[in-house]
């Protein structure tokens, strides 16, 4: 069963007039308001790059606030009253532009796209139970869960550690690989790419690796 205190995140996705990003800030940015941490009283801020033409046209900016959040409320509200949970969506986007001004001044009034997301959003677009994200909070070793979780069933992913994120969820695979091969006898390396796993002129594609030991490749 799923504990609890499993988190969801409320987002914002905006696109704004790329005016409102000084030159040379930093593409991420925490904004802290209050205590406790996430339910808009903290914030993550992302900011596209101005040279990236595949996350908004020339002269614009993607910017996507999150916060994590209870599940429970959003999805009491969606089944039961709806004009209240879009009443709720509509005070949270707005915190949360709030939020992001005390990084990004004048972004509310720069912004021209508005694309708030709940759990229940998540849900929708991931196929996640209740929109989870992250996975499960382990909040202390105790509740750190083993990868192996029966004979010769492995899990990978954000609810094993160290959890949430690509960094933390692609180190989980490694460790999993790592494990598997030591019970085969092998060893987890990494030597060059075969050709399936090299970009076009036969290079390694950017942030790439892979590994074949023990008759088992891994591409990472």
């Amino acid at each position: 069963p799923a504990p609890p205190d499993g988190w969801g995140a409320f987002v914002v996705h905006a696109g704004v007039d790329g005016a409102v990003v000084p030159a040379g800030a930093p593409g991420h940015h925490q904004v802290v308001r209050g205590a406790p941490l996430g339910e808009g009283n903290s914030v993550f801020v992302s900011v596209s790059p101005a040279w990236d033409p595949g996350r908004a046209p020339a002269g614009r900016r993607a910017v996507t606030i999150s916060t994590h959040t209870a599940l429970a409320p959003w999805w009491d509200l969606f089944a039961h009253d709806r004009t209240a949970y879009e009443r709720r969506k509509a005070v949270w986007a707005a915190r949360a532009l709030a939020a992001a001004e005390v990084a990004l001044p004048g972004l509310r009034d720069a912004a021209a796209l508005v694309l708030p997301g709940t759990p229940v959003t998540f849900a929708r677009f991931t196929r996640r139970s209740r929109g989870w994200v992250g996975g499960f909070p382990q909040t202390h070793l105790a509740r750190s869960r083993a990868p192996r979780v029966a004979p010769g069933v492995w899990m990978v992913g954000d609810s094993v550690f160290p959890g949430q994120s690509t960094a933390a969820t692609a180190l989980g695979g490694l460790r999993v690989a790592a494990a598997i091969l030591a019970q085969a006898g092998a060893a987890l390396t990494f030597d060059a790419a075969p050709a399936e796993g090299r970009a076009p002129g036969g290079t390694l594609a950017p942030g790439m690796s892979t590994t074949t030991s023990g008759g088992v490749t891994i591409v990472a």
